[in-house]
């Protein structure tokens, strides 16, 4: 029986993760704008002698400084959805120059940016030549985060080995990471691998054969109807990504309550602060043979990890968080959108990581088929119910 990973972001968130981390619910999207921007007057006064106040950034291209001008000085500012549009023609312009800070970098092919000012935060996406505001928030403009929607995104940690396609192997590690619109992240439900559930494409078997079966598409039915959660988008990765997004994050920092060995026979953590790299990292969100509650204790550690993607991520600050997304970018596969990722991303920055529930659903150890299976009941199903807001324990 293959094991598995799981990615960040992250990411995603995370992811996330991240990252993490990372198709958005149709009833919560913000609609386009009709209009890809907006105007505020400025109310600087000019002077004969005086220089004409601008917003500088050390290491920011200077089309997204001026597309920062606009926005904190008064003037033309080109958003990605008619919320943004709205928060921000209600912003009350500065008046004198000032200095920003962030990265860019790019997600799925697309330039992005993440510009710091003070306790502002502003996600900005590159469409052409223009850069827009797809979210954020600017206390110092009296504008506070635009309506983003609650979002439910199942993070996939494919068992595919190089070159194996990680849509067509068993989805060995399976969580939904709720972010709720207002209060940030607000959960992360593992799933055990071998969870006996009704298949979409017919039949019964364990959860992780359904991406086998029926692909990514597949998957996300059969997790919906299991759980009764409504999955707004998909992030998965594989062995080879996982290890990858670890490599270019430089490790993962993990605390460990307790010592970890490895089938393999090495000890994968010690207790306290661990720098995982990506053989510790793969091999934690791996091991289940040396946990005293197995698949159970295993994708409890695949969450921690998750957990331990938002800690760096917050260290980092938001200014690094497009840079940290190009690094992850190009090792995962996604449906969402890149507004909808730097949206979800920053809600890292809304809440503790200490504030965000870690569960993983309970079950009954069975036999169905010759196999030994996890059988889902009334402690799964209310720990699903709970989550169908985006948000545990609310």
């Amino acid at each position: 029986m293959s094991e598995s990973s799981l990615p960040r972001r992250t990411l995603l968130f995370g992811l996330v993760a991240a990252p993490l981390t990372v198709a958005a619910c149709s009833s919560d999207k913000p609609k386009p704008a009709s209009s890809s921007s907006t105007t505020t007057p400025s109310s600087t006064t000019s002077s004969a002698t005086a220089a004409p106040p601008k917003v500088t950034g050390a290491g920011l291209p200077a089309d997204l400084l001026s597309a920062m001008s606009a926005l904190y000085l008064g003037g033309r500012v080109s958003v990605t959805t008619a919320s943004v549009g709205a928060a921000l023609g209600k912003r009350k312009p500065r008046t004198g120059s000032l200095k920003v800070a962030g990265s860019t970098g790019t997600w799925q092919g697309s330039p992005i940016a993440t510009v710091v000012q003070g306790k502002d935060l502003t996600l900005l996406v590159k469409d052409g030549k223009t850069w827009k505001v797809a979210g954020g928030w600017w206390p110092s403009l009296k504008v506070y985060r635009p309506p983003f929607p609650t979002m439910r995104v199942l993070a996939i940690g494919s068992d595919a080995r190089n070159p194996q396609p990680v849509t067509k192997c068993r989805g060995d590690a399976l969580h939904i990471i709720g972010v709720d619109a207002k209060k940030g992240v607000g959960g992360i439900v593992g799933i055990p691998r071998d969870s006996w559930v009704p298949l979409s494409t017919g039949g019964n078997a364990k959860v992780n054969a359904s991406l086998v079966f029926g692909g990514v598409g597949g998957m996300v039915t059969t997790i919906e109807r299991a759980s009764g959660v409504p999955i707004d988008g998909y992030v998965i990765t594989g062995f080879k990504g996982f290890r990858a997004m670890v490599r270019s994050l430089g490790g993962i920092v993990f605390v460990a309550a307790r010592s970890v060995q490895s089938v393999d026979g090495y000890r994968i953590v010690k207790p306290g602060t661990n720098k995982l790299d990506a053989k510790h990292a793969l091999a934690l969100a791996r091991e289940r043979k040396h946990l005293p509650n197995g698949d159970f204790g295993r994708s409890a550690n695949q969450g921690a990890l998750i957990k331990a993607g938002i800690v760096m991520a917050r260290k980092a600050g938001p200014g690094a968080l497009a840079g940290l997304l190009s690094k992850m970018g190009p090792h995962l596969s996604t449906d969402l959108t890149v507004g909808e990722v730097l949206n979800l991303c920053a809600s890292l920055y809304v809440n503790t990581a200490a504030g965000v529930p870690n569960k993983v659903v309970p079950g009954a150890i069975g036999t169905r088929e010759g196999q030994s299976v996890v059988l889902l009941g009334s402690g799964a199903r209310s720990i699903f119910s709970d989550m169908k807001n985006g948000r545990l324990g609310a």
